[in-house]
């Protein structure tokens, strides 16, 4: 699958990958499921991880947000229901993001988990 996004001539990736900052961010935690010995992903997180570094000094603050959360914390290695502050915050400061509706959703899915979590936890300390 990665092998398209290699430069035959060098063995590296091409360079021209790094102007996809999101894309960016993409390929940096799909190397994060990288097995033993795939050594394409390998090559693919020090390119990433490289590239992302000096994303942040030329991105939008909102964009920086996003890139140093990724390099923390890669996705797959959080519970996905623990994220949902994270991107609620993150989607409530993009002001690209116009559905307001979904967001709202899940703000009000958030706050109805928690408000279980809340009982569930008076129930067990009574």
């Amino acid at each position: 699958m990665f092998t398209k996004f290699m430069d035959n001539d060098e063995g590296k990736l091409k360079e021209s990958l790094a102007s996809d900052e999101q894309g960016m961010i993409s390929l940096y935690e799909a190397t994060h499921v990288a097995v033993h010995g795939e050594d394409i992903l390998d090559k693919a997180l020090v390119f990433a991880t490289k590239n992302l570094k000096s994303i942040l000094t030329k991105c939008t603050s909102q964009f920086q947000k996003q890139v140093k959360f990724s390099l923390n914390l890669p996705l797959w290695k959080c519970v996905p229901r623990t994220l949902t502050r994270h991107y609620i915050d993150f989607y409530s400061d993009d002001h690209g993001f116009n559905n307001e509706k979904l967001l709202r959703f899940a703000k009000l899915d958030f706050n109805k988990l928690q408000k279980c979590h809340q009982r569930e936890l008076c129930e067990i300390t009574e």
